[in-house]
């Protein structure tokens, strides 16, 4: 799956610059990340999200700036996304706004999930990366969270800070850094990076609202979804959405079904079509989320299992030994051994 996670070269906005302002060589940087030269020059071009991600992180070892990521968001042009940033600045209210943002993210970021809740007195704007193989992704996380801040404030006035704000990593920066940046409230080793914010700012009407210019290309925005789900191939939604799934509620083949508006019959006859089956892509699912939180994270095995929706430990040790060749704590103890 990481060979088909991508994003569009117009987050490229402005890295050069701020690259070559650390005395660093923008082109040569992307180039160790298998990024094309032509990316810089043609935002159409769709990139690795793997090599986007190690260009950030390399960015940030490089400059020795470990909120190269954050200032990066902080600066970011919304506009340089084409119609998705257009649609966001030109929305009536913040809501709107943030709505728009999370519905079509995947055009220009495939196989990342961003989600606008709305619960109580709260609102949460959470992202992920959903493929596990692609770590780390500090730099990758800040960046986007930093946009997301950046939009708020653009509406809210620039001393808004969240209610809270968490990211899955654990912190690279002093407290007193992020303090400064985003307010008190700022938490590490999350299951996913978000920010909190009251509802109360919601109906605040966006600095460049255009209700016209909304309408129209939020429009475009809905062809071209359907457009790009049409082509992608069905076993790449099903996993994008097993993905989204684990951990976060029970997941069936009814259910992923229904979520990518096919019945159960259908998508079996589909992926069928396609060489492979629901359960194939489930367990390659589980799989690839145990072996990444085994050895990225110090969740009990029972806990793991629980969340991967196993029935209890001793299943999900069963299924993974069958898979993989180790048993999970054996998998744990010499992957994290081999990469001290």
């Amino acid at each position: 799956m990481t060979s088909g996670a991508t994003i569009s070269s117009s987050v490229l906005s402005g890295f050069d610059d701020r690259l070559a302002a650390r005395g660093l060589d923008p082109y040569a940087l992307a180039c160790g990340c298998e990024i094309p030269a032509r990316a810089w020059r043609d935002d159409g071009v769709e990139l690795s999200l793997a090599a986007f991600v190690r260009l950030l992180q390399r960015g940030a070892s490089a400059s020795g700036d470990q909120a190269f990521g954050w200032e990066a968001g902080r600066d970011f042009d919304l506009a340089a996304l084409g119609a998705l940033g257009e649609a966001v600045l030109a929305a009536p209210d913040l809501g709107s706004a943030l709505s728009t943002f999370a519905g079509y993210l995947r055009l220009v970021q495939s196989t990342s999930e961003l989600r606008f809740e709305v619960e109580g007195h709260e609102a949460r704007l959470s992202y992920r990366i959903l493929d596990p193989d692609i770590w780390p992704r500090q730099q990758d996380a800040e960046f986007s969270l930093s946009i997301f801040v950046g939009l708020i404030r653009a509406c809210l006035g620039p001393g808004w800070r969240p209610r809270e704000i968490g990211f899955e990593h654990a912190a690279s920066r002093p407290e007193q850094a992020w303090q400064r940046d985003v307010g008190p409230r700022c938490r590490f080793d999350q299951a996913d990076n978000a920010v909190l914010l009251p509802l109360a700012g919601l109906d605040q009407p966006m600095p460049a609202r255009d209700d016209r210019a909304w309408s129209q290309r939020s429009r475009a925005l809905r062809l071209a979804m359907r457009h790009r789900n049409r082509a992608r191939a069905l076993a790449d939604r099903v996993a994008s959405a097993v993905l989204a799934s684990l951990g976060e509620a029970p997941v069936d083949q009814e259910g992923i079904a229904g979520g990518l508006g096919l019945s159960r019959r259908s998508l079996h006859r589909r992926l069928e079509a396609e060489g492979t089956g629901f359960n194939r892509i489930l367990q390659d699912c589980r799989q690839r989320l145990a072996q990444h939180r085994l050895v990225h994270g110090d969740q009990p095995l029972s806990q793991i299992a629980l969340e991967l929706g196993y029935s209890d430990q001793s299943a999900f040790a069963r299924a993974f030994k069958r898979q993989v060749g180790l048993t999970p704590g054996e998998y744990r103890q010499r992957h994290r051994k081999a990469g001290a």
